[in-house]
């Protein structure tokens, strides 16, 4: 955490990515995001998929989420490898996700995909206070990438994206990073 938090009164940001919050704890496993039964090729099933076996979220499962920021705590995205568990996300218009801390192959599978994915470790003691729906503004400042979540008067500093994926995430994902595809987006 940063020593002095600086109010955004004092920071002059362009805000990069925007929406309001679908949140979600720690330790979130891509089996509840994304049951391994809606895995298939056929973009309506996996679609159909998302949410059924978050706990909290399944009533969700079937209302539009497009333009959400995901806001989320440690080991986001653990558990399975399947691509359909981060390109459901995509599917359903999430514009960001930002995590405390995010499973490895999950987090290489969104920024494959195109999907912005941020940490966040300055989330860890301000999650609790995160409400779903809540306001989120991801934006670059003179003092690096931050993230604003509701009406908090602080924002909170966020891991600048290595180049790399910097470079692919503008790209709208690898393929078209190496000119294999269009954006899928």
């Amino acid at each position: 955490m940063t020593d002095t938090p600086l109010s955004d009164d004092a920071l002059v940001w362009t805000p990069r990515l925007t929406g309001p919050a679908l949140r979600f704890g720690d330790d979130v496993n891509t089996d509840e995001l994304h049951p391994s039964r809606f895995y298939s090729l056929d973009d309506k099933t996996v679609r159909s998929g998302f949410l059924r076996a978050a706990e909290g979220h399944e009533r969700r499962a079937d209302t539009n989420l497009g333009g959400r920021v995901v806001v989320a705590g440690r080991n986001f995205g653990i558990g399975s490898s399947r691509e359909t568990g981060a390109r459901v996300f995509l599917l359903h218009g999430i514009v960001a996700v930002v995590a405390v801390s995010f499973a490895r192959i999950f987090y290489r599978n969104v920024m494959n995909l195109g999907l912005p994915a941020f940490t966040c470790p300055e989330l860890e003691g301000a999650l609790g206070g995160i409400a779903d729906g809540a306001p989120v503004v991801i934006g670059d400042t003179a003092g690096g990438v931050r993230l604003r979540v509701g009406e908090a008067p602080n924002s909170l500093v966020v891991t600048p994206l290595d180049p790399y994926w910097e470079a692919v995430s503008r790209a709208g994902g690898l393929e078209a990073f190496l000119g294999l595809t269009s954006p899928l987006r």
